[in-house]
């Protein structure tokens, strides 16, 4: 009889372990081998009628059970590698933990996606393989596109407590942090040991992030991976935002006294279609980097309260550096001039022409002197390699060189190709590091299945740094001499990642 009575013990404890308490009702969750995952909780209140375009609201709780089995509905995209979404009901985030966890450290991630598509809830960001090192790992959503960044007028007065408007998104990612620090212990996790991180769009929500006074307490270290953090391209100013909304508005007939009300009232169909983004047939060479007015209303503004400032402000005073990793890819700028995405440049001329949107006629010309079209197979992987550097690996140097002094920065350069990429030609392009980082071989533009060796490193300096903010012995704490990892089947550091270019950036 005692061997039935342990039994039944252990079964009771196995069950137990799948019904965990929030601060808003009871969950059920499920496990995989050693894992648990408690899958689409909703963590804001469903940004609907009269909540869209407010800041996140608490979420009404519940009785009963919530079965926690099934990711929630994406945020309304209609560019996605999972499907078109127009549910607006999507605030929603997944919880991964190790069976018996105990005061774990959290890793928190932010999806990219260009602030217009993607979810946490997509499957090759699950986090299965990241918790089994000995972490609990949380995905989330956050409103996209219009949704999350849409500014006017008549929202900035609307609510005294929250005196501005767009950067919704950016306020989900804030109250997910929170629900975080409220709840994770529930499930293992310790809310004083958290790491944020990110990739593209969610590297620059990182970076936003750790550098807003409102969420200096909601995570002690951060990891940006292609994050274009400090690159100005991403960051519009609050004008301009207002103004992009006032022209949305007026192109969907909201003219009269209840704008609001008539913004309100469209459905989502009718705000994706007015702001989808433009086909490459109709945009001019360049692609969207390069035009004058990057995805209107899809984009955060630098408003002065929830971005104080532009980041390449906040990286002269860092108000509470914490510990960071921070790098990008080896051909960053390929998949933006990918024919899928963007019109090709077809010579010099078209090159010259594109980045004149961005830069002087002197600029152009130094630009160009330092990136000779005769030295890359066609001017638009001239362009690209422009666009890498410029938005991504060269403010990744100047990130690093802004907080180093303060604490411990670690710069990496990911530059192994994935397995039957999408498209050929693009080499390392961007997000290809996403399938090692978190373990799942099924990322929908490459497979990594010959780097599962890689992938393990990964995961564990990923992992190690989330638990000791080192991330390994091998790799050193950057300095002004410029020591990186470079990921490659056989990892190694070294020293100096494109040292005379980003110079170059920097003096412009």
């Amino acid at each position: 009889m005692r061997w039935l009575a342990l039994l039944l013990v252990v079964a009771c404890s196995s069950s137990d372990e799948l019904t965990v308490h929030v601060d808003s009702g009871t969950l059920h969750g499920g496990k995989t081998e050693t894992v648990r995952h408690f899958l689409g909780i909703p963590y804001a209140a469903p940004p609907v009628g009269d909540l869209r375009w407010r800041a996140p609201q608490p979420v009404t709780p519940w009785s009963g059970t919530h079965e926690a089995l099934q990711v929630g509905d994406q945020c309304p995209q209609s560019l996605s590698y999972s499907g078109p979404s127009d549910t607006e009901d999507c605030l929603y985030l997944n919880v991964w933990s190790p069976s018996g966890a105990h005061d774990l450290p959290v890793m928190v991630w932010l999806h990219g996606g260009a602030f217009i598509f993607g979810s946490g809830g997509d499957k090759y960001y699950a986090g299965d393989h990241l918790a089994a090192q000995g972490v609990v790992v949380v995905t989330i959503n956050y409103r996209l596109g219009a949704f999350g960044f849409m500014a006017l007028p008549q929202l900035d007065s609307e609510d005294s407590a929250y005196p501005t408007s767009g950067n919704y998104g950016l306020e989900d990612q804030r109250a997910a942090l929170e629900w975080v620090q409220r709840n994770i212990a529930a499930f293992g996790g310790d809310p004083t040991h958290v790491t944020l991180f990110g990739e593209s769009a969610g590297g620059f929500s990182t970076c936003v992030q750790y550098f807003s006074s409102r969420t200096h307490d909601l995570f002690d270290a951060a990891i940006v991976e292609s994050g274009l953090c400090g690159a100005s391209i991403l960051e519009n100013t609050h004008a301009t935002a207002l103004s992009q909304g006032q022209a949305l508005a007026t192109q969907l007939g909201c003219t009269g006294g209840d704008l609001l009300g008539c913004m309100r009232g469209k459905s989502a169909d009718d705000l994706l279609a007015a702001t989808k983004l433009p086909q490459p047939v109709t945009q001019t060479p360049g692609g969207p980097f390069y035009q004058s007015a990057i995805l209107a209303n899809g984009l955060p503004n630098v408003d002065g309260f929830v971005i104080e400032k532009p980041l390449s402000q906040a990286f002269m005073s860092p108000a509470q550096p914490r510990p960071l990793i921070v790098g990008t890819n080896k051909d960053e700028g390929t998949l933006f001039h990918a024919m899928i995405y963007a019109k090709p440049v077809a010579d010099e001329t078209e090159m010259r022409a594109a980045l004149a949107v961005r830069y002087t006629s002197q600029q152009v010309d130094a630009i160009v002197s330092h990136y000779p079209v005769a030295s890359y197979a066609s001017a638009n992987d001239a362009l690209a390699a422009i666009t890498g550097d410029s938005a991504f690996v060269c403010p990744a140097r100047r990130l690093a060189r802004a907080v180093a002094p303060a604490t411990q920065v670690y710069r990496y350069s990911f530059e192994r190709p994935l397995d039957n990429p999408f498209a050929q030609g693009l080499g390392v392009f961007h997000s290809s590091e996403i399938p090692f980082v978190f373990g799942n071989d099924n990322y929908p533009l490459g497979s990594m299945a010959s780097g599962a060796a890689l992938s393990t490193t990964m995961q564990k300096d990923w992992t190690e740094f989330a638990k000791t903010h080192t991330p390994s012995a091998d790799w050193p704490a950057w300095t002004a001499a410029d020591p990186y990892m470079q990921f490659t089947d056989s990892p190694s550091a070294q020293m100096g990642l494109k040292t005379s270019l980003c110079d170059f950036w920097d003096s412009l």
